[in-house]
């Protein structure tokens, strides 16, 4: 019988297992920042309980040495059974300790313990089939003839049609899949006999489309949606995205959107992401640059601690900067390249600030180790080690109503790359 411990564990495995599917995130090794981002939203969505980033990390990725509080196993527990932890947990002991029927001895039959050792040996034989079977589940064939490539429809454009050609006439599964990007819900099936396949991206980025079978990725490429300008969308919940074009930004020498057109498509009164996205081929090595830009948020009495996410996205990698209001930085997280720190076991205090005035954040990045900058304060170094490319795209994502101005990105020897102080027609980058 398991102990206390073991069956805590094992009820929370099988309540995140459930959330996973009713998310429709898939269950894999490693997630990138924007599941869990994702996941957070969709918890808060469907049970009007916001779990920290860092706490949602934590029990994803099984960082803990005691259970997580009450009330969070509460809130997981009602998602997954509609059942309070205790509840659950209760459930859950009295399958486990339902008293099995003794069978009574009979004696001078032999036979029936001859059956009953067969009966056993054969069930022991299934078993050892079915651990076969699962061991050898997975796509087989040679998969280096595997081909996956990409032509968009036009250029610079939202929405926008990829045409996905594929050949995966070698490989043997039991279903194929192509995923345009990290979203699990934009995952779409595919058959052997056909070579093309067709989706659309309806917001800019720099992504990576998977071509799956069964539950293994067998060809990853990059897809590289860029747009014109800056392009502006609001998540709520995460899954609905609404984008609003250039009539509806703020009238102000700085990137916003007009309030009205904001109340006109979200409830205000309860939580929302805006995000601002530039995607482009900057030509600029992301090991290696300097980066500005001046950011503050409105207060809204629905959000008790917004924060902004600040996201530097490049061929092979990441940075993504969290600052929030002073008092909410143990929900802050940052992504460094391969390297990652959490607001819960990592003082990150010096990225709380006060949010609702102007707030100028300086980045630079020399050969792989970031200096952070705070209205030109030092605030925090760093250095990882894997290279991440060149820079595709920058955004940034508000857990509110935000704004953006003098964004610029420049090289090492001062040249600029891009620059936006958001005067008419400012926008420049260098291709």
């Amino acid at each position: 019988m398991n102990s206390l411990g073991n069956i805590d564990k094992d009820l929370l495995l099988n309540i995140k297992c459930k959330i996973e599917a009713l998310s429709g995130l898939e269950t894999k090794k490693e997630w990138v920042q924007k599941d869990y981002d994702f996941l957070v939203f969709f918890i808060e969505e469907k049970t009007g309980v916001k779990l920290s980033l860092s706490t949602v990390k934590r029990i994803w990725k099984n960082e803990y040495n005691r259970l997580p509080h009450s009330t969070t196993l509460d809130t997981l527990s009602k998602l997954a059974y509609e059942k309070d932890w205790l509840s659950l947990k209760t459930e859950w002991l009295d399958n486990q300790n339902t008293p099995r029927p003794i069978p009574k001895k009979v004696k001078g039959k032999p036979k029936s313990q001859i059956v009953y050792t067969v009966l056993i040996l054969f069930l022991i034989v299934l078993g050892i089939l079915f651990i076969l079977k699962i061991r050898n589940t997975g796509p087989k064939g040679d998969l280096e003839s595997v081909s996956f490539s990409i032509k968009k429809s036009v250029e610079n454009t939202i929405p926008n049609t990829v045409v996905f050609s594929y050949n995966i006439e070698g490989i043997k599964a039991d279903k194929f899949f192509i995923q345009q990007s990290w979203d699990t819900s934009r995952r779409v099936e595919v058959h052997k006999g056909s070579k093309e396949k067709t989706d659309i991206y309806y917001i800019p980025g720099f992504y990576t489309a998977r071509l799956i079978a069964d539950d293994k990725v067998i060809k990853e490429i990059p897809v590289h949606m860029t747009y014109d300008d800056w392009f502006m969308a609001v998540r709520q919940p995460i899954s609905n995205v609404t984008t609003f074009d250039k009539k509806h930004w703020i009238d102000a020498p700085y990137l916003g959107i007009n309030k009205k057109s904001l109340e006109a498509k979200i409830d205000m009164e309860k939580p929302f992401q805006l995000s601002y996205y530039y995607v482009k081929n900057f030509v600029l090595d992301g090991d290696n640059f300097n980066y500005s830009c001046d950011f503050k948020m409105e207060p809204i009495e629905a959000i008790s601690c917004p924060n902004l996410s600040i996201h530097v996205q490049a061929e092979k990698g990441h940075y993504w900067i969290m600052f929030s209001n002073k008092g909410c930085e143990s929900e802050l997280s940052l992504q460094l390249g391969e390297l990652t720190y959490n607001g819960k076991d990592r003082d990150l205090t010096m990225f709380g600030t006060n949010i609702y005035h102007w707030q100028r954040v300086n980045i630079k990045v020399v050969d792989k180790q970031l200096e952070f900058k705070l209205n030109g304060e030092n605030i925090f170094l760093s250095t990882y080690t894997q290279s991440i490319g060149e820079i595709k795209e920058i955004s940034y994502f508000f857990s509110g109503n935000g704004v953006v101005d003098n964004v610029e990105l420049k090289d090492l020897k001062g040249d600029n790359i891009f620059y936006d102080d958001f005067s008419q027609n400012t926008a420049k980058v260098q291709e």
